[in-house]
């Protein structure tokens, strides 16, 4: 009688790495085909549209990397909760408040400072809500053991609420005839742009965040608690790491970074608080830090995967 004993790889060659993402990539553009196909759309002529209004146009790239950026920052945000095993599903709402902390610093500040003050506020005004908003689950998940998919998940349409509240009552424009958005905010409140293009410095936040991640969770004790926090929490405990304190700080931290990505998306596309102001970035964040595995170098592959779909 013939056996057969699976182990799993302690190593996975690079090669075979990116021939399993490859395959991958060749099986969805068939299956997406069939798909296609179903509905009487010709896929091979689908797909040239997409290659050439994407990629041979540089209005699309412009578009394409505007749509990375907040990708980029709510993908490394999960992956940084994830890699302690915290299952950050609240990305979308964190953006959010992060969008509203950084429009109250606008609507107060607008006016009477210039750019190189206003902007680092607005930064800070959206990681401090951003991080306050996934505080919520971080405690309920620390101190109380409730899980943080259900809170966190929840606490997004709370945060979107929220949202439409400020813009349909008290923030709302006067001359917006009666639309429910806030004041445009002055040119000092805006993100800079990269010369002449749609494209804002934004995306640099997102890389510049990754490459820290990075280094924090494979260079750094920190990094080295947070992993062995996940793995073996019981091991944790007896190598003296304050799990319950850990959670918080990194949940808090994932929101901050998520908190970023809504202040980037009303100082660089909508210049002022508006209804959906995101297209889903949170969620898509979710599947771009599983599809990457939760390696902050692969969220830049995948985010960009992502946009091309956007």
């Amino acid at each position: 009688m013939i056996r057969f004993n699976l182990e799993k790889r302690v190593d996975t060659p690079l090669y075979q790495k990116a021939l399993v993402v490859i395959v991958a990539i060749v099986l969805s553009l068939a299956i997406g085909g069939s798909f296609l196909h179903a509905v009487g759309t010709d896929a091979l002529e689908a797909y040239a549209v997409i290659w050439e209004q994407v990629f041979m146009d540089p209005i699309g790239w412009e578009d394409l990397l505007v749509k990375m950026s907040p990708l980029l920052l709510t993908g490394i945000s999960v992956a940084l909760a994830a890699n302690m095993r915290i299952w950050n599903i609240g990305a979308e709402g964190q953006l959010y408040m992060g969008a509203f902390g950084a429009t109250w610093v606008a609507l107060n500040f607008d006016g009477s400072l210039n750019s190189l003050i206003l902007l680092p506020l607005m930064v800070l005004g959206g990681m401090l809500a951003g991080a306050v908003w996934a505080g919520i689950p971080a405690v309920l998940r620390a101190y109380f053991n409730v899980n943080e998919i259900i809170t966190t998940l929840l606490l997004n349409y709370v945060a979107i609420s929220w949202i439409d509240y400020l813009i349909f009552g008290p923030w709302r424009d006067p001359g917006s005839l009666n639309f429910p958005l806030t004041r445009e905010f002055s040119e000092a409140a805006n993100m800079p742009l990269f010369g002449e293009t749609e494209i804002h410095t934004g995306i640099l936040y997102g890389l510049v965040l990754i490459l820290i991640i990075n280094f924090v969770l494979n260079k750094t004790s920190l990094g080295i608690q947070i992993k062995i926090a996940g793995d073996n929490p019981d091991a944790a405990t007896y190598s003296g790491i304050n799990i319950k304190r850990l959670i918080v700080y990194v949940m808090m931290a994932s929101g901050a970074i998520a908190g970023i990505a809504g202040m980037v998306e009303v100082t660089a596309s909508h210049h002022r608080l508006q209804q959906n102001i995101s297209l889903g970035y949170g969620f898509t964040g979710v599947i771009v830090a599983w599809l990457a595995k939760n390696n902050p170098l692969g969220i830049i592959i995948y985010s960009f995967f992502m946009a091309v779909i956007f």
